[in-house]
Order: C-alpha cells, then sequence, then structure tokens
C-alpha cells in the first residue's frame, strides 16, 4: 500500500479519534449529570451528542468506502491495519499507533455509556436487554 493512502487512512482516523473524543466529553457530563439528578442537563447533553455521534458514523463510512476504492491486497491489508493489526512496515506505525489510540477511547467511552445507560434504564438499560455482560469467573 502506498504512502499517500495509508497517510489519508491515518488522516480520517486521527480525525474520527477527534470526533470520539467529543462524545466521552459529552458522555463524561451526562454520567455527571445524572449522578446529580439534572434531567434538564442530561437531555441537553443528549442531544448534543447526537451530532458528533453521526459525524463519527460519517467518518466510518469514508473509511469503508476508501478500503472498499482499493485495490484487493491493499484493501485487505488496510482493513487487517484499521482492525489493529501490527505495523509491517515503518510507514504503517503511524496508523498503527492512532487505530490503537481510538480504540482504547473507544473502549472507555463505551463503558461510561454502559454505566449511563444501566444507570438511568435500569433492567431496561440496552446493555441489560441485549448487551448482557459475560460471567466473571
Amino acid at each position: 500500500m502506498d504512502r499517500h493512502t495509508l497517510e489519508e487512512l491515518w488522516r480520517r482516523k486521527k480525525s474520527q479519534t477527534i470526533r470520539l473524543m467529543e462524545v466521552a466529553d459529552l458522555t463524561r457530563q451526562i454520567l455527571l449529570a445524572a449522578e446529580h439528578r439534572d434531567q434538564i442537563s442530561v437531555s441537553m447533553l443528549l442531544s448534543m451528542r447526537e451530532e458528533p455521534v453521526q459525524r463519527l458514523s460519517d467518518i466510518e463510512a469514508s473509511c469503508r468506502g476508501l478500503v472498499e476504492s482499493l485495490p484487493e491486497a491493499d484493501a485487505i491489508r488496510a482493513a487487517e491495519l484499521l482492525n489493529g493489526a501490527p505495523p509491517e512496515s515503518p510507514d504503517e506505525i503511524q496508523l498503527y499507533e492512532q487505530v490503537g489510540q481510538y480504540r482504547r477511547l473507544l473502549e472507555s467511552t463505551v463503558e461510561m455509556d454502559r454505566r449511563l445507560s444501566i444507570r438511568m434504564g435500569g433492567e431496561r438499560s440496552f446493555y441489560k436487554k441485549f448487551r448482557p455482560r459475560a460471567p466473571q469467573s
């Protein structure tokens, strides 16, 4: 895969990470508002979170579109890198690191969202109904 393609994927993943930082910050604020039982702030912050979540989705779609437009071998390698595969060349390191940063931030944001959903929805929470946690041993 050429350096230009790797840089473009990195640029898109970097942009996606910035949007995810916005979502994480808003999720943190919603969680705090929920802990203080401030329903007005919760409602306002939830609606503020919609736009960056949509932008995240748009960027993800653009990454998929770029990968799908590549020759088969490059598309396979790009998909591997975007799924966290280790770099095979120095040119791939920057994208690998960005993908790792995004994944770590995504995991922490999902965990905050899970706590928020369970706090607000209890047994009706999305995470209780559709995503039961694996039994801990």
